[in-house]
């Protein structure tokens, strides 16, 4: 199982070199997990039931080069040969970013992972975020959806579901919601809207919205709060 020790967000200028992609002096968040020494699922298996959910994955691009790595299965994500916790780290790193890239429609987003000596399961991620909301969201969204490809749950459609609502949601003027208007902006069944809706409000990112009459009986929802990170 993957477990956060801490969410923070600021430019990590020092990090910038290990990753020639970085925008200089953009905001970045910064999550530190524990991953697992032993994995329940090769790396491989992770990588592809990450990518069958999430196709996205597939287009992105490493830009180091380390020793003794190779591609995940379908993608140009480099895994080494013998670390499954800075892998699954490394995973969960591009995840992030393809969760952040569809919720605040950034088309390039960079990142990079650090795996500590001591203890060997740790790993601090850095991933260029504009919007400490979407970056601590994302990240507790990536973990859930990681630690349920690694218990073989399945991912789809719940998650992606979740990513593309919660996106039309924050561009959409403020107000409330209900599932068939969400659903017909989503090109999905307002079944798997409803639970997309249901899903926001355990993680208490929206609420049923008592207050709001409405003719058609569908519950309301509306944002609450955030799952923002401190700065540092």
């Amino acid at each position: 199982m993957i477990q956060v020790h801490s969410l923070s967000f600021g430019q990590y200028a020092d990090i910038e070199p290990l990753n020639p992609a970085f925008v200089s002096g953009s905001r970045k968040l910064r999550v530190t997990v524990d991953t697992e020494t032993v994995p329940r699922l090769s790396d491989q298996g992770l990588a592809r039931r990450l990518v069958e959910a999430f196709p996205g994955l597939a287009r992105h691009q490493c830009r180091a080069q380390p020793e003794q790595a190779r591609p995940a299965t379908g993608t140009r994500i480099l895994l080494l040969d013998s670390d499954s916790s800075a892998n699954q780290a490394h995973l969960l790193e591009h995840l992030m970013l393809e969760m952040l890239s569809a919720l605040d429609h950034a088309p390039r987003l960079s990142g990079v992972t650090c795996a500590y000596g001591a203890p060997p399961e740790r790993n601090d991620i850095f991933v260029e975020c504009a919007e400490p909301e979407s970056g601590g969201f994302a990240a507790l969204l990536a973990v859930e959806a990681m630690n349920a490809a690694l218990s073989a749950e399945p991912l789809g459609p719940l998650y992606p579901d979740v990513v593309n609502c919660t996106a039309i949601l924050r561009s959409s003027p403020e107000g409330s919601w209900s599932a068939p208007w969400l659903a017909e902006r989503a090109g999905i069944t307002a079944e798997r809207a409803a639970t997309a809706l249901q899903f926001l409000a355990r993680a208490q990112l929206a609420e049923p919205d008592d207050y709001s009459m409405n003719f058609s009986g569908e519950p309301l929802y509306r944002f609450v709060g955030a799952c923002e990170p401190g700065a540092n």
